[in-house]
């Protein structure tokens, strides 16, 4: 699929777009110089850290035939993209989401998408409601930060919620493939940003809203509106589900334009749950639907935050016509998306891995661990490159906890060899080491650091004893550690038979 230049920026005021380029056709649109193809066209934006105009001669070396700026280059500039025709827009950045939406044909408007936001639980939310639309036999294709599945190559994406251009290639991709719904998991950097923009929802979810990411937008008010503006996406006949829970999504149904559906364990949310019974790697409860029971659930994943995500997944699933008990059956079948509760047991320990990233996740996994009333060896991975605040309070959160577990002294990686590996930068600094084991000294929590992830999991192996559980937190620095962890079990295994 191509479009011309003169067809792409049809009503949109810009400089450049002369009579003798405007057949120009373009297939592609980025803001990543390394995603040129020889129909692309680059947008150069300035970023938090770089200015795209200075990857601009880059990006015509591997291929783009048109450069989007809101500046005029300078002779430099232009001197070193000779051949490739420069289209000048001072509201460049504002017109990606067109543009983009124009290059691919609109994909969005012939799919049923929807959104789901929060700070924590915004995955497995996802992950549960693709499972019961596909129980139900549609095809459902979805991005989160887990995983971009509904494609011929599924990825892992390096951000949350992409740059429009890459989300609308990804939605004309799935619906080439045949999708009939679309899930996109939505940050508050991509609200703010307004990433989004001109795309529309037929049901969104807020699954709850604690502090984040308060580096980026300045203030939690300012955090707790991005969230809330995911309601403006949604189309006038969707709904919106709010966690009845948490105190401030439920307060975002004063301001909702459209049909609100709650969620939880509150009395007065719409689709509500009773926990029969919780254990390592399983919950039983049952639930109702305006006030009504309908059944019983095995939902084969722990923790009562959990039930709440499959509650919400059960509100949206609802409007999208879904006959209820089908999906809460289709739940009880569900396969946990990794590393989100992640669990296994070899012989007598149960491993949990999590992908633990700010205080409401660690809260949330750490109740899931005490309701277990087993002992627990902690390991924990650093977050890299995010800064010394958030490192600091998950220290604090960390500290609070074992007050209550007392699973210190807290084994913490920094998992060099394995960030190192990775595509975009999650390197530990000195100063978010720094951070993480000042604020543990001053609350008193015992810290034993490695700076490899696999001499980590061997001080956990020495300590965690059959019965107990051995608890994996952190973000990338910790992927390889539920491997590591079931390798070295079954070893033990082994070694026991033999001897």
């Amino acid at each position: 699929m191509s479009i011309a230049l003169g067809q792409l920026f049809s009503g949109l005021p810009c400089r450049g777009l002369e009579p003798a380029v405007a057949g120009t056709l373009v297939g592609h649109i980025t803001t990543d110089s390394r995603q040129m193809r020889p129909d692309s066209l680059f947008v150069a934006l300035p970023g938090e850290k770089h200015d795209g105009m200075g990857f601009a001669a880059e990006a015509v070396a591997r291929g783009a035939t048109v450069v989007l700026a809101p500046r005029e280059p300078t002779g430099d500039e232009r001197a070193r993209c000779r051949g490739v025709v420069w289209i000048v827009a001072e509201e460049a950045r504002d017109w990606v989401p067109e543009l983009a939406a124009r290059v691919y044909g609109y994909p969005g408007r012939h799919l049923r998408l929807h959104a789901v936001t929060g700070t924590n639980g915004k995955t497995t939310t996802c992950y549960m409601l693709a499972h019961i639309l596909s129980d139900d036999g549609r095809r459902a294709a979805f991005w989160t930060t887990n995983s971009v599945e509904g494609i011929a190559l599924p990825f892992r994406p390096h951000m949350t919620t992409p740059h429009a251009p890459d989300l609308h290639r990804f939605l004309a991709e799935a619906r080439t493939r045949g999708a009939q719904d679309v899930l996109v998991e939505v940050s508050s950097h991509a609200l703010q940003l307004h990433r989004i923009q001109g795309l529309t929802f037929q049901a969104a979810a807020i699954t709850n809203i604690t502090p984040d990411h308060l580096d980026f937008h300045g203030s939690f008010d300012a955090y707790v509106e991005a969230k809330a503006s995911l309601m403006d996406y949604v189309v006038p006949q969707g709904v919106v589900a709010l966690n009845a829970d948490d105190g401030i999504v439920a307060s975002l149904a004063a301001r909702a334009r459209v049909k609100v559906v709650r969620f939880g364990f509150h009395p007065a949310a719409d689709v509500r749950a009773e926990i029969l019974q919780l254990g390592p790697d399983f919950s039983r409860w049952r639930w109702f639907y305006e006030g009504r029971l309908q059944g019983e659930v095995a939902l084969p994943i722990p923790g009562r935050h959990n039930v709440q995500n499959a509650l919400a997944a059960l509100a949206m699933a609802l409007h999208m016509g879904m006959d209820g008990p089908s999906a809460a059956r289709a739940l009880q079948r569900f396969v946990q998306a990794p590393r989100r509760l992640e669990t296994l047991t070899v012989g007598g320990v149960t491993v949990i891995s999590d992908v633990a990233m700010n205080r409401g996740s660690y809260d949330a996994v750490m109740r899931s661990i005490a309701e277990l009333k087993r002992p627990v060896v902690v390991v924990n991975a650093i977050r890299g490159n995010r800064g010394t605040a958030v490192n600091q309070d998950i220290a604090e959160t960390l500290a609070d906890w074992n007050e209550c577990l007392g699973f210190a002294p807290l084994i913490v990686t920094l998992s060099r060899q394995h960030v190192d590996r990775l595509a975009v930068d999650y390197r530990v600094r000195p100063d978010e080491v720094e951070a993480f084991l000042t604020t543990a000294g001053a609350r008193g929590l015992a810290v034993d650091l490695f700076q490899e992830l696999p001499e980590a999991m061997q001080a956990a192996m020495a300590r965690v004893a059959p019965g107990g559980i051995l608890l994996l937190l952190g973000t990338f620095g910790m992927d390889d550690g539920l491997a590591l962890a079931e390798e070295a079990l079954r070893h033990s295994l082994v070694n026991q038979t033999r001897s």
